[in-house]
């Protein structure tokens, strides 16, 4: 019992939860101690009665108790959070309907052009008016710019899409660990298998790549705006932050105004509160920080929409990054001296903290935190801090740098030994550390803690660093290249642009989807299955309706409010110079 109880892959066998009708349990309890008994009292009586007649076990003077099903809570009234989300509902409902007509009847006007939705419109009037039309917004999903540039990278949005499916595959576990199961002696067994420590470890390289593509495409970006406008200015750095928060924030702020609201009108089953209820409650108690985007480093173990901590980080390192860049464009000398820094600071800080705080060096499902999806896990040190996650950002970067040096030499990239070299070592390094981590995790006690420590910062930085060496060298390739050609089909491209919206709604829909089940669940690999695709196929359905109503359009709305211009129009004057100067050039 002692090793049950000290042991992290096996639940808190001391902690008993039941759901029962307390109607029914008085009903059936003894009438002399059951009177005896007031309000609590009478529950933990009865209570006790029943597992002393069915398991010959009694409960101790802690009884919890999570939730009271009854008619008073059932409909409950409407507060100010649910009418705002109604009246946001009804808004946004009408700038759509405005908007497409509007949109439609412009269409009508230019007597039904081909690819009308497909082209912009010239003016910022007609470009705001049109920001929520539904057919405009669709072409936005599948349009992508006929650049070089663009098609050598559009295969990164296969990539995210991948990771994107492998975190809803992850969390929809960490909801089942969660929920009540019938069998959670099968449970412990699976979490004990190697193959199981290996899939929750590798949790952590799916954000790794995330960073790394996102550091990448903004150096790229970055590179390709100092080549067309060299002279150093200030107002880039604050127009790309505007910009990232323009398409971040409207969807984000909407999801937080969903899960804070109207989620708890969803609550059918006796499991609902055990999830929706908690997931509300914990927004309701912790938006803020979400809006603030510091919820990566305050109160991390009691998250609001748990896959959030990862936007605060990632715009944190954005923010950063961009800062860097900007140095470098000011004092170019500083690019080797800034990105080495970067490069080799996460590497000496994971292995520092690690070894410090004695971390495990790979995450792991402790089931005695399965309340708070594994949340409070000494790894999360390791695995949310922005600060903890520079290197492989600025691993992307490097390959910003890199792509941009050779996009018109890709041949002497491809001769360069010292890639080639990389690629072979990282591939190994990352091969070892997946068929060793469970000896690791299993063992950790008897190996030195320094070699712990090592282990810790190969294991987090691997993947990144393999990861960033396929995307360079893809990116690189011939337009021929097969594995590139797949990976840039046009459904990757739709699906990449939806990831976000994908990624902000994924864990309301897995609550209300695993806080359906009216009794406790069977918990099976056939049991995972079900629920992750019950779970994608309505993540699919409402990321794409948060993308197309939402997401989209809010951001060119906002881009059209806050940064269009209105165009100078060229005076007499200035039309007849350049005429001028032509036939003084000419008389010369």
């Amino acid at each position: 019992m002692s090793m049950v109880s000290e042991n992290s892959f096996y639940y808190d066998h001391r902690v008993l939860e039941r759901g029962m009708c307390v109607q029914n349990c008085l009903a059936n309890a003894d009438k002399d101690a059951v009177d005896n008994s007031n309000g609590l009292n009478q529950l933990r009586t009865c209570i006790n009665q029943r597992l002393q007649k069915t398991y010959d076990l009694q409960i101790d003077p802690d009884l919890h108790i999570y939730h009271c099903y009854n008619k008073p809570n059932e409909n409950p009234p409407y507060d100010a959070l649910e009418i705002v989300f109604f009246i946001t509902i009804a808004v946004l409902i009408l700038l759509v309907c405005y908007s497409t007509w509007y949109d439609l009847s412009l269409q009508s006007a230019h007597r039904f052009t081909d690819n009308y939705f497909s082209k912009s419109h010239t003016t910022s009037q007609h470009k705001l008016l049109t920001a929520f039309s539904i057919p405009r917004n669709l072409r936005r999903i599948g349009h992508t710019a006929n650049t070089e540039i663009r098609r050598d990278l559009n295969f990164l949005e296969s990539f995210r899409f991948i990771q994107m499916h492998r975190i809803i595959s992850l969390h929809v576990v960490m909801a089942l660990v969660k929920v009540p199961k019938s069998n959670p002696e099968d449970l412990e067994l699976m979490v004990n298998k190697p193959a199981a420590i290996e899939y929750v470890a590798e949790f952590q390289n799916y954000v790794q790549t995330f960073f790394s593509i996102t550091g990448m495409l903004m150096t790229i970006n970055f590179l390709e705006h100092i080549r067309k406008n060299p002279q150093f200015n200030m107002k880039y750095f604050w127009k790309r932050i505007r910009a990232r928060m323009y398409r971040i924030v409207p969807a984000y702020l909407f999801i937080l105004l969903l899960e804070t609201s109207i989620t708890r009108r969803f609550k059918f089953g006796p499991l609902a509160e055990l999830m929706i209820g908690q997931s509300r409650a914990s927004c309701r108690q912790s938006w803020w920080k979400n809006l603030l985007f510091v919820n990566n480093y305050i109160d991390t173990d009691k998250p609001c929409l748990i896959q959030s901590w990862y936007l605060s980080a990632d715009l944190q390192l954005f923010t950063f990054a961009l800062g860097c860049l900007m140095l470098i464009w000011r004092w170019p000398f500083l690019k080797k001296y800034i990105l080495g820094i970067g490069l080799t600071w996460g590497l000496v800080v994971t292995m520092i903290v690690a070894y410090l705080g004695r971390i495990p060096p790979v995450m792991t499902e402790d089931l005695k935190l399965y309340n708070n999806y594994n949340f409070g896990h000494p790894y999360f040190q390791l695995y949310q801090p922005f600060h903890m996650n520079i290197t492989i950002y600025f691993a992307g970067m490097i390959a910003g740098f890199v792509y941009h040096r050779y996009r018109e030499s890709r041949k002497e990239f491809f001769k360069c030994q010292l890639q080639f070299n990389l690629l072979h070592v990282f591939l190994f390094l990352y091969f070892f550390i997946v068929f060793t981590g469970w000896w690791i995790v299993r063992n950790q006690s008897v190996v030195p803690p320094i070699l712990v420590a090592i282990y810790a910062t190969c294991f987090k930085h691997v993947w990144g660093f393999l990861c960033t060496m396929i995307q360079i060298r893809t990116a690189l390739a011939t337009s021929w290249s097969r594995f590139r050609n797949f990976f840039s089909h046009p459904i990757f491209i739709i699906l990449g642009k939806l990831c976000y919206s994908f990624y902000l709604i994924h864990f309301t829909v897995i609550v209300q989807v695993v806080g359906s089940a009216k009794q406790p669940i069977f918990y099976s690999m056939r049991a995972i299955f079900e629920y992750t695709m019950t779970t994608f196929i309505w993540t699919l359905i409402f990321g794409t309706l948060l993308c197309i109503l939402v997401e989209l359009p809010s951001n060119v709305a906002l881009q059209e409010l806050f940064e269009s211009r209105s165009e100078k129009k060229p005076t007499d004057n200035d039309a007849s110079t350049p005429n001028r100067k032509i036939h003084k050039d000419s008389s010369h």
